[in-house]
């Protein structure tokens, strides 16, 4: 199993990457008797006070500060965003295309924080906004080298990034050099359909799974900044703590509903 870690934002030092077992070649079946896990993700404790980050540029339409939008929280202390995956699959359900997986930038935000990627699948980049934005991409994963540099000043504008343009990286970092270094989000890149992003209230579900015994994994991105970067006094890169990483050992019993909470406890 390949997860591929597409992150946006001012974050070029320290940056975590999601941590995996062996990636073992993913095989389609036909799933007899498949079973499913469901759960939730919820904060521990009481909800911190996040730091509201300082806009520089664009203040007409980014505003005066900005979230780095590193932990939202919903309806009973569930987190958003939370990637939850099973480790080391080989085999299970076809992974089937889906919609076209689009990275927008709105109001000096990219949206969706968090997506999913299936590999093999292009990546299309908008800029919804009337300034420009770029994507700045870099390999993690290896030799650190920058992948692809998109510039986007008109608004409406797209660029498809192509799979052949992440190259063999395993994770990816790109920043918005605009003078936009508050913007950050991840696109999960993996070769198996058993992944899901929490919603807005913590949940998450798996589906059609082959009966057996697996390692679920959630992943939360971190959230304290512990360093600010500046160039003639104005923020030019944020670097925030490492990532949050813990696990479950689940059964799936034959046409089973499994129930798996994670508790996401904060430094």
């Amino acid at each position: 199993m390949k997860l591929w870690t597409l992150v946006v934002a001012g974050l070029m030092a320290g940056l975590p990457v999601l941590a995996q077992a062996g990636n073992p070649a993913y095989r389609e079946i036909s799933v007899q008797g498949g079973g499913s896990v469901r759960g939730c993700v919820r904060l521990a404790g009481t909800r911190p006070a996040l730091a509201m980050l300082e806009i520089t540029k664009d203040k007409n339409l980014c505003g005066v500060s900005a979230s780095a939008s590193r932990l939202t929280i919903g309806r009973e202390n569930g987190v958003r965003d939370c990637v939850v995956y099973l480790d080391s699959i080989n085999r299970g359900k076809r992974f089937l295309p889906g919609k076209p997986v689009v990275l927008g930038q709105r109001r000096c935000q990219f949206e969706p924080h968090v997506l999913i990627l299936r590999a093999g699948e292009q990546l299309d980049v908008v800029n919804f906004d009337p300034v420009l934005h770029n994507v700045h991409a870099y390999d993690l994963s290896g030799t650190k080298q920058p992948l692809f540099n998109i510039a986007q000043p008109i608004r409406g504008q797209r660029t498809t990034v192509a799979a052949a343009q992440f190259r063999n990286a395993s994770s990816v970092l790109t920043t918005c050099d605009a003078g936009h270094p508050w913007m950050n989000a991840y696109v999960i890149r993996t070769e198996h359909p058993y992944y899901a992003v929490t919603d807005a209230d913590g949940a998450f579900s798996l589906d059609n799974i082959p009966p057996g015994s697996y390692t679920l994994v959630m992943w939360h991105e971190g959230v304290a900044i512990v360093r600010t970067d500046r160039e003639k006094e104005i923020p030019s890169k944020y670097t925030f703590e490492d990532p949050y990483l813990e696990t479950r050992q689940i059964t799936i019993a034959p046409r089973g509903n499994t129930r798996a909470d994670f508790q996401l406890s904060l430094r």
